[in-house]
């Protein structure tokens, strides 16, 4: 058992009288550190951050799509003719028709040339006569009978095959067989001639044409080896056909024979396209006129949809060669389609598609990734794009059945030369309206060209606006009509009056109202509409102050999409509104109803993530709506939120804050705070952090001068101690509270100094009294470092209120110092506390001692040593004894030449009281 001393304390002189020992210290613990970094004078700093963090950030699946999206919004595709890299726009639009064009029915292959299908004779042969012979041979035995038929293939499984024939490609081509290889790509061209899976044909295409295109490099390649060696060769701009050997030019002219000899047109209009650019070993004045050439072929083929993908590989392979001066190609093609484009609507197509159960706007859409392309390249090579648009919309006026069309140049155009034309393409529209197939889409693309109008709240503005609704009112398909609906929304919002936009929200719930079909299958594309509404209009809160605007919105029925709903609108709201508060008694009742949508969506099966979704969106609420001149209708909305989120805890830990800085500033309110936090926190499920609101309040309940109040929380905190979770659950993961224990019972005991005792009481200091009781209960381990540590701190508190004048007060609340006057009754009790504290730290120095934890021992060694010669009375023996003894025992630990123990007795030696001189020399003979 260690020694016992009773534990004086010193008295302190007023704090003007002398000039407080100092610890020197390196930084003051509040000022800002500065980082100096050195940035790269050549590269961002922040992409430099971002190149190192970048693997280690992964964005959510889920969240990945709708990024894409918003990139899409933020960043349209660049078209300046000096940074058209038409290599990279084509493997962008190659990835979206992979992704569009899919297809559930079964898919047919011809091949002879898949694993086990034909087997090659390979011949020996002697001299090189006889190896040319050899070959042709083989180019002509096409051998019918060997021709196999693989039909039924799903279409993972049809891409299978055709990655399988690329690879036959490469393997017939290492192994010299290279006609073989030639035949592949012949039999492959052909399946571009199949339609009897329309809906798929697009990426067949795709998928096909990589596979021409990796022959025609096998052969370019060959060539360029026969003629160049090993040498670097960039591009077809450093060949030079005169400097070609002989040998590789009659090679090349092989090829174009072979590829000449094919009898069907399909696939030789395929094989030398893949082939044009081997043309180079020739003459490179051949490439041009060959490409006009194919432009014109192309007129042979019946089939319109397998024409116009035929005349996109044209343009693909020549500006591949020619870069931007292929853009007149794009042009002729374009012209060339625009011939043919009645051929769409032949009767013989319209019957294939219709046994093919597609609807017409579906059949229209697989011509629209062609059509855009060959429009890509057009709108490249014009200057006055204003004069292009006009020449096609005249086109578009002597046309039939010109939706397609129009879609595509509507779409296609930039926004400024739309919007100058957009009373025309409005009025063409307008005109077929009732007949045309993709009306949608054309309003749709117009729509979002006029989003980008500068000119705000004109007449035509209204025009337009008036035109467009009469049309898509008329539209049956619900669908389609708000497909329409969400571009030219956001032109409203952004272009005419709120009173417009009301007409328009009214009109929209009449329409979904009268199309007799549950509303809640287009939840999605009524968010969207919403979406763009809210950020776009300019005044967000104008929107709630419109009769049509919540009805909209609550006129989805299912739990779930009225909680996305709700979800969206709050969290839109919260990002644009500028304003600190929200005051609009309207815009309050309309954001209260979609919390509490949000709120009773929440149940036992819902994620944590959610929940805490839910409660911030709540919580920005109800921080932002503020009764200035009125406090006690703040405090009404306060207990209405608590009535209506009484699920979430951190709601209520929000409202029990506001509600204490409410009772500071309304005198006229506290009790009622007061009452009202004390119903409240006992409702919350963390001990933690009920102990905190206790604390909080009773911080408040001081502050406002209501003692009472304040007793009653500290009580309820003392006694809340015992239930507090080593562990919390926090983001999935069990987290420590001990340092949220230390801080919240600091912060306790430092409220405690200038808390008045109950007079009532028979028990001095009762508060901290029955603090110290609860602290012997609660079966804590005593080497715990929590433990010692709170220890420590009382001790520094019952070494404070021993003193004439406490370090700090509150205005108008009378501390213990005066309550008390230094009563030697009182200083007593604190003493006798003092001195508990100081034998249980002296138990805890000895347990640590025996289990052998030597750091922390050293550690509580000098700190109760430091607190000693600061706060106690060196005069009493006791005292001094105690000091000198955890001075000796901190040595014979560690060496005491530590930056802590050299600091601690350089304040000792500084420190010009007799007996603390004493006590130095006592330590000095010691050693």
């Amino acid at each position: 058992m260690p020694a016992y001393y009773k534990w004086t304390s010193a008295k302190k002189s007023r704090r003007d009288d002398y000039s407080c020992t100092s610890i020197e210290v390196c930084t003051h613990p509040l000022k800002n550190e500065i980082t100096s970094t050195k940035i790269s004078s050549n590269k961002n700093f922040v992409e430099s951050l971002q190149k190192w963090s970048s693997p280690f950030e992964e964005l959510d699946p889920l969240l990945r799509f709708e990024q894409m999206n918003m990139e899409e919004d933020i960043a349209p595709l660049e078209t300046d003719n000096q940074l058209v890299n038409y290599s990279k726009a084509w493997s962008m639009k190659r990835t979206a028709i992979l992704n569009k064009y899919t297809t559930g029915e079964k898919l047919t292959i011809v091949s002879s040339y898949l694993p086990g299908g034909e087997k090659t004779l390979i011949r020996q042969v002697s001299n090189l006569n006889e190896k040319v012979k050899h070959r042709l041979e083989q180019l002509d035995d096409f051998d019918e009978s060997s021709i196999r038929k693989t039909m039924g293939l799903s279409q993972q499984e049809f891409i299978t095959k055709i990655h399988m024939l690329d690879d036959e490609i490469k393997k017939a081509w290492d192994s010299e067989q290279r006609v073989r290889a030639f035949k592949i790509g012949i039999q492959c061209s052909k399946l571009l001639s199949d339609i009897t899976v329309m809906q798929f044909y697009p990426s067949k295409f795709v998928l096909i044409s990589d596979i021409l295109d990796n022959f025609g490099n096998l052969v370019f390649d060959r060539l360029k080896t026969k003629s160049y060696g090993k040498k670097d060769i960039h591009g077809i701009q450093d060949i030079d056909p005169k400097q070609v050997p002989e040998i590789a030019k009659e090679t090349c002219q092989n090829w174009m024979f072979k590829m000449a000899s094919i009898r069907e047109l399909l696939p030789r209009l395929y094989m030398e396209m893949s082939l044009l650019k081997c043309y180079v070993f020739i003459s490179k004045d051949e490439i041009r006129p060959t490409i006009a050439r194919l432009t014109t072929m192309i007129r042979g083929i019946g089939n319109a949809l397998v024409a116009v993908y035929l005349r996109v590989y044209l343009c693909n392979v020549a500006s591949k060669l020619l870069g931007t001066e292929s853009e007149e190609y794009f042009y002729e093609n374009l012209k060339e389609f625009l011939e043919e484009y009645p051929q769409i609507f032949h009767p013989m197509l319209l019957k294939k598609y219709n046994t093919q159960l597609l609807t017409v706007d579906q059949y229209l859409s697989l011509y629209i990734p062609a059509v855009d392309w060959l429009l890509y390249g057009t709108l490249n090579s014009s200057k006055c794009k204003l004069t292009l648009l006009e020449e096609f919309l005249e086109k578009c006026e002597q046309m039939e059945n010109n939706e397609l069309f129009l879609c595509c140049i509507v779409s296609a155009f930039d926004s400024e030369s739309v919007i100058k034309k957009s009373s025309e393409i409005l009025g063409m529209i307008q005109k077929s309206a009732d007949r045309m197939v993709l009306l949608n889409h054309v309003l749709a693309a117009l729509g979002e060209h006029l989003c980008n109008a500068n000119s705000y709240r004109q007449l035509s503005s209204e025009s337009l606006s008036q035109t467009w609704w009469k049309i898509a009112y008329t539209m049956d398909c619900t669908a389609e009509f708000l497909h329409v609906l969400e571009p030219w929304i956001q032109f409203i919002c952004t272009q005419l009056s709120t009173q417009h936009i009301n007409i328009i929200l009214r009109g929209t719930i009449r329409y979904l109202i009268k199309c007799r079909k549950p509303v809640d299958d287009y939840t999605a594309q009524i968010q969207a509409v919403v979406k763009r509404m809210l950020k776009s209009i300019p005044d967000v809160e104008e929107l709630f102050l419109m009769d049509a605007f919540m009805p909209l919105v609550e006129l989805v029925q299912g739990s779930a999409a009225r909680t996305v709903m709700a979800k969206t609108v709050l969290t839109v709201f919260f990002q644009r509104y500028g304003a600190a508060t929200v005051e609009d008694h309207i815009v309050i009742s309309c954001l209260m109803r979609l919390c509490c949508i949000l709120h009773d969506s929440i149940n036992a099966v819902t994620v944590e993530d959610e929940t805490k979704v839910c409660a911030d969106l709540i919580n920005k609420f109800v921080q932002a709506v503020k009764y200035h001149d009125d406090p006690e209708e703040q405090l009404n909305f306060y207990v209405e939120c608590r009535a209506a989120f009484i699920k979430l805890d951190a709601v209520l830990v929000t409202l029990v804050h506001a509600v204490n800085t409410l009772s500071v500033r309304a005198v006229g309110l506290r009790r009622a705070c007061a009452a009202y936090s004390s119903v409240t926190v006992p409702s919350l499920r963390c001990g933690l952090a009920r102990a905190q609101l206790h604390l909080a309040t009773a911080h408040a309940a001081l502050l406002s001068h209501c003692i009472g109040q304040a007793e009653a929380n500290f009580k309820a905190l003392v006694g809340l101690i015992p239930d507090i979770p080593h562990h919390i659950q926090e983001d999935g993961q069990n987290k420590p509270t001990h340092d949220r224990v230390v801080g919240l019972i600091s912060n306790f005991l430092s409220t405690l100094l200038i808390l008045p005792d109950n007079l009532e009481s028979n028990c001095k200091a009762y508060i901290l009294t029955g603090f110290i009781k609860t602290m012997e209960r609660i079966h804590w381990k005593k080497t715990d470092p929590l433990y010692y540590t709170l220890l420590l701190r009382t001790l520094d508190l019952l070494c404070e209120m021993t003193q004439d004048d406490y370090a700090y007060h509150i205005d108008g609340v009378l501390s213990n110092d005066e309550l008390y006057g230094s009563e030697e009754e009182f200083i007593i009790s604190i003493e006798k506390h003092a001195t508990n504290i100081c034998q249980e730290l002296l138990v805890v120095l000895k347990l640590l001692g025996d289990a052998r934890e030597t750091r922390n021992q050293y550690n509580l060694a000098l700190q109760l040593f430091w607190r000693v010669i600061r706060r106690g009375d060196l005069e009493q023996e006791a005292m001094a004894s105690l000091a000198a003894n955890l001075w000796m025992l901190s040595q014979k630990i560690q060496d005491s030449n530590s930056k802590m123990a050299i600091t601690m007795k350089a304040a000792l030696e500084t420190d010009n009281r007799q007996a603390c001189r004493r006590l130095l020399e006592r330590l000095e003979d010691s050693v």
